[in-house]
């Protein structure tokens, strides 16, 4: 026979005892002191908020986005025009419901595309600050070598995301060895290693160019300019995105 203890002791562990053991369980139950009950029910409250708070740690379970239903028709509620409009007015609360969540999800999306945005202007201020000639060449070997999670990381969590570039460019190996870290925290914390590590004021910045009479453009080992590469660059210094110099530079690469 099972034994069904009262609602205030609801969370001590159920037992089915012996016929003979039944009266006996019910006389403890009974016979708890007051302290116990107290005792018992603070615990189910410490255990009730540990839920709570478990649940919103862990976040809503489904994470797909909610898709409004068909708008409701008469006909499918066999012309009852009181169940129509009842459906029809919880069909419009979910309708705003929807809405409402789009236009959170898009306003997020915004303001984190205005932030990367921000965070680009901020690199190529750097850049423009830093002064070396030759720092497209190594910008070019370091997206060449890291992700794009990885360049990501990078311009995103660097206090001077144009020095580390700079300094990884021109040390592949370094670049190499970073780019071989592919957990994204680990990988973090190695660029701010490095980035500690710098000491721009040693580094010497490069003179102002002098005037020059040649055509500007880049040049390979034979001497050839690539004109391509050349807009490529140009557009990569407008836009903050120089995926297509990456891109350009990899399959320059295959083909040679």
């Amino acid at each position: 026979m099972e034994v069904k203890l009262p609602d205030t002791e609801a969370d001590v562990i159920e037992t089915t005892p012996e016929p003979e053991e039944a009266a006996v369980v019910e006389v403890e139950v009974e016979a708890a002191p007051s302290w116990v009950k107290e005792l018992r029910k603070s615990h189910r409250e410490v255990q009730r908020e540990n839920r709570e708070l478990r649940k919103k740690l862990e976040g809503p379970k489904d994470d797909k986005p909610k898709v409004l239903r068909d708008k409701p028709r008469l006909a499918a509620h066999d012309y009852d025009d009181e169940a129509f409009e009842k459906d029809l007015e919880t069909w419009y609360n979910e309708k705003r419901e929807v809405e409402a969540v789009q236009l959170t999800a898009q306003q997020q999306k915004d303001e984190q595309a205005k932030a990367w945005q921000a965070r680009l202007d901020t690199y190529a201020t750097q850049k423009g600050e830093l002064g070396y000639e030759d720092y497209a060449d190594a910008e070019d070997e370091v997206l060449h070598t890291l992700s794009e999670i990885q360049q990501g990381i990078l311009i995103q969590g660097s206090d001077n995301p144009a020095a580390v570039v700079y300094a990884l460019g021109k040390s592949p190996k370094k670049a190499i060895d970073l780019a071989s870290i592919t957990d994204p925290v680990k990988f973090a914390f190695a660029v701010a290693k490095l980035e500690k590590g710098l000491d721009m004021n040693k580094t010497p910045k490069a003179a102002p160019p002098a005037p020059e009479t040649r055509v500007k453009g880049s040049a390979n080992s034979s001497g050839t300019v690539d004109s391509t590469l050349d807009k490529l660059r140009e557009e990569a210094d407008r836009t903050g995105d120089r995926s297509k110099v990456t891109n350009y530079l990899r399959e320059k690469k295959r083909n040679s």
